[in-house]
């Protein structure tokens, strides 16, 4: 836990109001946060500053109230700071409750053909006329799957990108079906494999571990590098799929999308 100067109790609770006051009132009563058109002009750099802040002001007002309840010798005022910590971390609990509330609001599942979306994004691949081309095999017997068809076409850009980052021979897109127990999925369902395939070095195991990570970048950390398989990973997730990751000498580095076949 990390220190804090000398306060008294007075000062203590001036710091936690002027901070309390800068909490988010009620999210969950806001629907303004979702619909309000000018807020889709609104940066993610921007949008990503504000969460980060009413959560430092979430923590701030809980750990000041936490340290002042350990120092006084008073219980009923050390009770009256720690409610004031349960109450302002539930506050937090309804902030984490309306970013998951506005992700699915943003999400429209549709049963699609993956293999037509698939082909059109390998053939509109910006990359392709300077960079290692695409050879893409569909032989899946069955492609129709229930997925937002954006966040599918984005995650499929993004893997195409991530696999022409590592710079070396042809990126293979490739298809097929497998039960869930082969990927340790669903018993008794089937679902869609999708592989991405590059042919630069192996990924070291570290790397491999956290490939999934949020901001975190397999090849390099400039700036908007490590969101590309993130996004992947939740646009399957939220489908009851899988995505995994392989990388050898040998085969290079596959990521792999698991999606559940309908009808």
């Amino acid at each position: 836990m990390s220190s804090l100067p000398t306060l008294d109790e007075r000062a203590a609770l001036a710091i936690i109001d002027a901070m309390d006051d800068e909490l988010p009132p009620d999210i969950a009563s806001s629907p303004r946060h979702l619909h309000e058109p000018h807020l889709l002009a609104v940066t993610l750099g921007q949008l990503g500053a504000q969460i980060a802040h009413d959560f430092n002001n979430v923590l701030a007002v809980a750990l000041t109230s936490v340290e002042m309840a350990m120092r006084i010798n008073d219980p009923a005022k050390a009770n009256a700071f720690l409610a004031n910590a349960v109450k302002v971390i539930g506050r937090g609990r309804v902030l984490t409750d309306w970013l998951a509330t506005a992700s699915h609001a943003c999400e429209s599942p549709t049963t699609l053909d993956a293999h037509v979306l698939i082909a059109r994004v390998c053939a509109e691949d910006p990359g392709a006329q300077d960079g290692p081309r695409i050879e893409l095999h569909c032989d899946a017997e069955r492609s129709s799957v229930m997925i937002d068809a954006t966040f599918f076409e984005q995650a499929l850009h993004n893997l195409v990108a991530n696999a022409r980052a590592a710079g070396e021979g042809a990126i293979a897109v490739s298809t097929r079906n497998a039960p869930g127990t082969e990927l340790r999925g669903e018993a008794g369902r089937d679902y869609l494999v999708v592989a991405v395939r590059d042919h630069g070095a192996a990924l070291a195991d570290d790397v491999r571990s956290q490939a999934f990570d949020l901001f975190f970048g397999m090849h390099g950390n400039e700036p908007g590098r490590g969101i590309g398989l993130a996004q992947a990973k939740d646009a399957v997730r939220r489908t009851g799929g899988i995505a995994t990751i392989e990388s050898t000498d040998i085969d290079g580095t596959t990521v792999v999308l698991a999606i559940p076949l309908v009808g």
